[in-house]
């Protein structure tokens, strides 16, 4: 099966006239190893729903490009549209976002590959806990390549230093996306929940019985978290020490890289759903926050804050209006 590229050097060719930009980064793909694609050869379903997910990061990044601020289309028909149609019936094979999202791709080309890049980094680590025959050792040791190999790329990778809520909650542009579209806020922070849940749900799978039933458990626990919109959504941004406890203690490096890129997620939303940055500037504000993300100096806080983000944080509902 073809791997996933990241591969921004077409996507810089649509650029026009949005700037200077980068050279072409030089593509990328899975690093090679036995245990690639066994999370989707033995958990079909849970797989294509991430690939649902990215086809609804695109589209909303896309409308609100196109349709400045059109918050009614957003928690309407589109958000309609991914609910009922794209993760009931999702793709087989991860999407080239550029084509869902072409002005998306136009517009930040850089940060589109920063986002496919950690998304390799999490199917890959899915693989490893997926696979058949490999001992905890030997896990260990394949999560700290598979990581290791993520940050060869500093021009992609996110830190793995933990970063203040301030960065994405405290800027003049911040929150403006969750108030304008709150059903579809809720359903983005419910994919990143879904997101780091399952390396639990795979870490505790001691027998396949069990981990088969982890896995279809959050899979239909996913699904009553979107049937009540806002309400049976989470009331703030998942964060891993709160989604997936154990995976975040055993690897921190990971989760942090995670959270955030769960955080930029949010302020591209933010920074393209504010109407305090005129279009003309939404490319640089955007390009400013993602460097953020990628060094290891802005913003940082220690590892007991980070820690103590779980108690700071609302746990997800459990699918009921109150």
């Amino acid at each position: 099966m073809r791997s996933r590229h990241v591969a921004i050097g077409s996507a810089l060719l649509l650029a026009g006239c949005h700037g200077s930009m980068a050279p072409p980064a030089s593509e990328q793909t899975y690093l090679a190893a036995k245990h690639n694609w066994e999370f989707r050869e033995r958990f079909p379903r849970a797989d294509r729903l991430f690939n649902g997910f990215d086809y609804g990061h695109a589209a909303l990044y896309e409308s609100l490009i196109t349709h400045d601020r059109d918050f009614a289309r957003v928690d309407g028909p589109i958000f309609d549209f991914v609910t009922t149609q794209v993760l009931r019936h999702p793709p087989d094979v991860p999407l080239e976002e550029a084509a869902i999202g072409p002005e998306y791709a136009k517009l930040i080309p850089e940060v589109v590959a920063m986002f496919e890049w950690a998304h390799m980094l999490h199917r890959q680590l899915y693989d490893v806990w997926a696979a058949y025959d490999m001992n905890a050792d030997a896990r260990d040791s394949a999560v700290t390549r598979l990581v290791r190999y993520y940050r060869s790329r500093p021009d992609l990778a996110f830190s793995a230093r933990p970063k203040s809520m301030h960065l994405m909650e405290g800027q003049p542009y911040s929150l403006a996306f969750r108030r304008g579209a709150p059903k579809y806020n809720g359903l983005l922070w419910s994919y990143h929940w879904f997101q780091m849940a399952i390396y639990d749900a795979l870490i505790e799978g001691k027998t396949e019985r069990v981990l088969q039933h982890n896995v279809d458990s959050l899979v239909n626990r996913f699904f009553a978290m979107i049937a009540d919109p806002p309400y049976s959504m989470p009331a703030e941004m998942p964060m891993s020490v709160m989604a997936s406890p154990v995976f975040a203690e055993r690897y921190p490096d990971a989760a942090i890289i995670f959270d955030n890129l769960h955080s930029l997620h949010d302020v591209v939303s933010d920074i393209l759903a504010s109407p305090l940055v005129p279009k003309r500037d939404k490319r640089a504000a955007i390009l400013r926050a993602a460097a953020a993300y990628r060094d290891d100096t802005t913003a940082v806080i220690s590892m007991d804050e980070w820690r103590m983000m779980d108690h700071m944080s609302t746990r997800p509902p459990r699918g009921a209006r109150p």
